[in-house]
């Protein structure tokens, strides 16, 4: 891990510094295909939220409310709270990058993003794998997702109290958050007040040498997390 963590994080500062080349990314046109008087085609109206949203998302659209698709993501029965964490393949693809089996390392992602498209680790090992197998089109696609999702926690709050903890809506979410972050995790612990449950993180940052805590409402996840995979 200690070898893969340098890229992933190069590969967010370069997202977060100027955004990943999508200009050229634009949705098609689908205006009259098959649509009802709503204007929307039938099959969009049979899909759950979450589903019409991922839709949006596996296009690289510029729209797309990412705190949207988490939220309804979260109220879809495909909720998983573990986001990947306890799902075949994830840890596989973490050490076929650490053996610089990037091939391998993307069947094994597909495995993640087959029962889960949400799992932020997935596609944050995504990012450095497609790249260094020469699927820049998939590279993006990674880049997108992590830049939304991250986008989307870092807006939810600033970590430093309970009152302002950053919302996470799964254990995959929260840990590829702290790595793309760079940060070190010292201590961890539940707390609990009358608006939720939290994960406390006590982390170090390496260049700074700075220690302090984070605090990740995960209230979302305690309160399915009995629903298993």
């Amino acid at each position: 891990m200690a070898t893969l963590l340098p890229e992933l994080r190069r590969s967010y500062s370069a997202i977060s510094r100027g955004g990943i080349a999508l200009c050229v990314i634009l949705l098609a046109a689908c205006a009259g295909q098959g649509g009802s008087d709503s204007g929307v085609p039938l099959r969009q109206q049979n899909k759950s939220e979450y589903r019409q949203l991922l839709d949006e998302a596996l296009q690289l659209s510029f729209t797309l409310d990412f705190d949207r698709l988490r939220k309804a993501y979260v109220r879809s029965p495909e909720y998983n709270p573990y986001g990947g964490v306890k799902l075949e393949g994830l840890s596989e693809a973490y050490s076929s990058v650490e053996n610089a089996d990037f091939d391998g390392c993307l069947r094994n992602l597909d495995k993640v993003l087959a029962y889960n498209y949400m799992s932020l680790e997935a596609h944050m090992i995504g990012v450095v794998c497609s790249g260094q197998a020469g699927d820049f089109e998939r590279e993006d696609q990674h880049r997108y997702m992590v830049e939304g999702l991250m986008t989307s926690i870092e807006n939810s709050g600033d970590g430093k109290t309970q009152a302002s903890a950053f919302q996470t809506i799964s254990t995959s979410e929260l840990r590829g958050f702290v790595r793309l972050k760079g940060l070190q995790v010292l201590d961890q612990s539940i707390v609990y007040d009358k608006q939720g449950i939290y994960d406390k993180m006590q982390v170090r940052d390496p260049e700074s040498g700075q220690e302090y805590p984070l605090f990740f409402n995960v209230s979302e996840q305690f309160a399915r997390s009995s629903d298993g995979e």
